[in-house]
């Protein structure tokens, strides 16, 4: 799904866990958070040195920053471009490689500019990135091209068209990662959302690895970009004399086209390129199923009540672990429906005769995978009453 989740269910060897990690709780990530990390260098990972390098270019202690948007659901611009990020998910090796900075409580209206800063960071998913513009930091010879982002800049600008700039004196393409320790407008709340757990298995996704573990969305970014940038669009682009940056800004083009045929180029690509189908096989696998309608069926909702016996093998530590676990899925999910909901909303108000093919696309593809989130959501409830059911009967009284 557009936010990548898994079932939290308990496996044999749930009583015996073994692998130590640090996750943040979803709901304690607030829009507008910075989060940094780093990629410990690994000279037999060569996947660990493109942070190491920025590391080492712009002499600051991260290489990476991401920003909230949506309590648990971060932005981050990364090789693909800028990208969704669900918590859900993640979690880090070491908390030293990780960092959650958030506005000071003296600054004025401080909540007013995150949410800010997080209403502007939508605007940037699906620009490119920019891996000489992250180094060029502090090396003008190397600094980007037109339109791509790299991490810091896309926290930075956000800050900035919010009205409140993280550093006087730089604008957002001068700032490092590391950069962003230093304005006086930020504090690090890394201990009130950050926690330990001890795991059975690994967490599907690392911030701090430096493995290449491809989400959904970074397929998604990928390809609509290709499409962005492709002959028949970019014609069609110079024909009314639009230049977008992100295939969000070639909707907004759309919205107000009154030519039929930048829609039939852009619907074209789309099914040159078989998006729906591959996006919804994506999906499918990302919630580990073959088919999306897979999720309705009886076989499918019985990972998600865990056998009593397998409840009670658990340890306190894992037992909250998957209650933590349970609840960012709920919150992905939740975020998922309300941005699915706005999406199809969106395309439906917007529709004209000038793009009604590309928007029906996404509208109809859409709302398949609207019905899907709602059936997640609904199972992960299930999940989280029973889990918690179990919590509740060891602190009752003569438990």
């Amino acid at each position: 799904m557009r936010r990548e989740t898994r079932s939290a269910k308990p496996g044999r060897g749930a009583a015996k866990p073994s692998i130590k990690a640090f996750v943040f709780v979803p709901r304690f990530v607030c829009p507008g958070d910075i989060l940094l990390t780093r990629v410990p260098l690994n000279l037999l990972d060569t996947s660990t040195f493109n942070s190491t390098a920025i590391q080492a270019a712009t002499g600051a202690p991260f290489s990476h920053a991401a920003l909230c948007i949506e309590p648990g659901l971060l932005i981050e611009a990364i090789g693909t471009g800028v990208c969704r990020l669900a918590l859900g998910q993640t979690g880090a090796r070491s908390n030293k490689n990780v960092k959650l900075l958030r506005l000071n409580l003296d600054v004025p209206n401080g909540p007013v500019f995150a949410q800010r800063a997080a209403d502007f960071g939508h605007q940037y998913l699906s620009r490119g990135y920019s891996i000489s513009g992250a180094v060029g930091a502090r090396i003008s010879a190397l600094r980007k091209g037109r339109g791509d982002l790299f991490c810091s800049e896309l926290v930075a600008r956000a800050y900035m068209e919010a009205g409140c700039p993280l550093l006087t004196g730089k604008s957002p393409g001068e700032l490092a990662p590391g950069d962003i320790l230093k304005s006086d407008v930020l504090r690090d709340v890394t201990k009130l959302a950050l926690v330990p757990v001890t795991l059975d298995r690994p967490l599907a996704f690392y911030l701090d690895d430096g493995s290449h573990f491809e989400r959904p969305v970074h397929w998604e970014v990928k390809t609509k970009l290709e499409i962005l940038g492709s002959e028949p669009v970019r014609r069609e682009l110079e024909a009314v004399g639009r230049d977008p940056e992100s295939f969000f800004e070639l909707e907004k083009v759309l919205r107000a086209s009154t030519s039929p045929n930048l829609d039939v180029a852009v619907h074209s690509e789309l099914v040159r390129r078989s998006f729906e189908q591959e996006y919804r096989q994506r999906s499918a696998s990302s919630i580990g199923v073959q088919e999306p309608a897979d999720v309705f069926k009886s076989e499918f909702s019985t990972r998600f009540q865990p056998p009593e016996e397998e409840l009670k093998a658990c340890n306190a530590e894992t037992l909250r672990f998957l209650i933590l676990d349970t609840e960012s899925s709920i919150v992905s999910f939740q975020n998922d429906i309300h941005s699915r909901t706005e999406d199809i909303q969106k395309w439906r108000s917007y529709r004209t005769d000038a793009n009604k093919k590309t928007f029906k696309y996404f509208e109809t593809m859409q709302v398949e995978l609207l019905r899907i989130s709602e059936r997640m959501l609904a199972l992960f409830k299930q999940q989280e009453q029973l889990l918690k059911g179990e919590e509740a009967r060891r602190t009752s009284p003569g438990a």
